[in-house]
């Protein structure tokens, strides 16, 4: 398998899927990102900000190094 990765889909209301897949298995869970006048780029960028920052705090919490 390839480095891990992540895989994000666009719902409704500023709700973001995703599942974080590395070779040892996969993770699935929804960021929440406010919508109110910011355009799409901008929305999307604070989901992936989001999703990076649980990505790392999981690899934090279990002792994992960062990718460098």
């Amino acid at each position: 398998m390839p480095r891990p990765h992540y895989v994000v889909r666009r719902s409704r209301s500023g709700r973001f899927n995703f599942t974080l897949l590395a070779e040892q298995g996969r993770i699935s869970g929804t960021v929440i990102v406010a919508t109110a006048d910011l355009p799409r780029d901008e929305i999307e960028r604070r989901a992936h900000d989001q999703i990076r920052a649980l990505a790392e705090t999981l690899a934090a919490v279990v002792g994992v190094p960062k990718p460098a």
